[in-house]
């Protein structure tokens, strides 16, 4: 859709997974906790991937010790979107925002849903359209039926999905 897509991914198979769905390039990240060192370096190569002026948007699904190497890696007048946390609550210093000239934005679809229905809505009509028109192609992973729904929460606990996880009733 005309965006250069470069993905963060913890393993070598979820980013060739990322680049045959249209990923321009990618940087395996570590797992586990990072230190200040750690996470420097994992800002230089989101840099490096990046290119020199670095991300227009960040999609931060992650959170934890990444958040701060990801918003030092962000564009002047950048987005980083916080998404959520399954690495943990990110602390990111404020001077960095203010470096960058940066939107730190919060995207909780919960809440969005409950406090625009319209919205939510016309973005739901859009996602539909995009999805019908082949403009959009989501990757399901693995399907499980409602009876195995403890064993699908398992899988996606392990952090082994290179895709969506459905539940089918």
């Amino acid at each position: 859709m005309g965006a250069r897509v470069v993905a963060a991914v913890s393993s070598q198979e979820k980013l060739d997974v990322a680049k045959r769905a249209g990923a321009s390039d990618g940087v395996v990240y570590p797992t586990g906790s990072l230190d200040r060192a750690q996470q420097k370096a994992l800002s230089e190569q989101f840099k490096a991937v990046c290119g020199p002026d670095g991300a227009n948007v960040t999609y931060d699904p992650v959170g934890g010790d990444y958040s701060e190497a990801a918003i030092r890696s962000i564009a002047w007048k950048g987005r980083y979107l916080v998404i959520g946390f399954p690495a943990g609550i990110g602390k990111l210093p404020l001077n960095l925002p203010l470096l960058k000239g940066c939107d730190v934005r919060g995207v909780f679809w919960g809440a969005a849903v409950e406090r625009d229905p319209a919205r939510n809505n016309a973005a739901t009509a859009e996602l539909f359209d995009l999805y019908g028109s082949g403009k959009i192609k989501p990757r399901i992973h693995a399907t499980y039926p409602l009876k195995q729904a403890h064993e699908a929460l398992r899988f996606l606990a392990s952090r082994k999905s290179t895709g969506k996880v459905v539940v089918t009733i």
